[in-house]
């Protein structure tokens, strides 16, 4: 068996691995290596999405980009995996200790800073849950967009003291953001009206949905919605 071939297959089994473990079956010296292993990325045989780490083809983007930086799939990546949203996502939000953004393949990790980590799920890889989810996004509005928001709000089933626990010390304006997203959606369930109740006991003072500028004002919610129901609804009529 020829080295190219070797490497290869082990890859392909252990689906994620590094120089070192790679050395240590070789059998031939480092630089023949970095020979061989250089040539089977350029032939896109394998990926390299960062230094000394390989990774198969075939390899789960969502469990590689878990397992590259420790954390949890969150945003909407955590939509998709959760069954609000049916776009698969080739950027892979992880809420981490790190910061950077990764490419492999067609996909895009994207690492933020996770501000808790409280309401995360185990199983393959850790993820988000719904609640934690929705809690993430509405503070990372930014890399979701609050149309992917308001669609997984509407699919979700979310669980109010799950929510609020994983939630508590937010601010005012954080609850009158989600209490207005939901006050929009038809036909709500009693544990979205539970939910937006409990919103509403905190409301401040006036607030943006969404950066500065102008917009209409809400007076129920003291909220300014620049963005616009016919925008992050539109989904619904489509």
């Amino acid at each position: 068996m020829n080295l190219s071939t070797k490497v290869l297959e082990y890859v392909n089994e252990a689906k994620l691995t590094n120089f070192s473990l790679l050395e240590s079956i070789s059998g031939t010296t480092a630089n023949s290596l970095r020979v061989t292993i250089n040539r089977l990325v350029k032939h896109e045989k394998l990926y390299n999405p960062i230094k000394g780490v390989y990774v198969a083809k075939d390899a789960d983007p969502f469990w590689v980009a878990s397992t590259l930086f420790p954390g949890y799939i969150s945003l909407s990546s955590a939509f998709y995996l959760n069954n609000l949203i049916d776009e698969y996502p080739f950027t892979v939000f992880v809420a981490s200790e790190a910061r950077k953004s990764i490419t492999m393949g067609g996909h895009e990790f994207l690492y933020f800073k996770a501000k808790n980590y409280l309401g995360i799920e185990e199983g393959k890889y850790k993820t988000a849950s719904v609640e934690k989810a929705i809690y993430d996004s509405l503070l990372h509005i930014d890399m979701v967009g609050i149309q992917t928001l308001v669609k997984a709000l509407y699919h979700a089933k979310i669980n109010r003291r799950k929510f609020m626990r994983i939630s508590n010390g937010e601010s005012s304006a954080f609850f009158q953001r989600l209490g207005y997203l939901i006050s929009t959606l038809p036909n709500k369930d009693t544990k979205k009206e539970k939910l937006m109740a409990s919103c509403a006991k905190r409301i401040g003072t006036n607030t943006y949905l969404q950066g500065r500028n102008s917009g209409h004002y809400v007076k129920e919610w003291k909220i300014i919605d620049n963005v616009g129901k016919e925008v992050f609804l539109a989904w619904l009529h489509q």
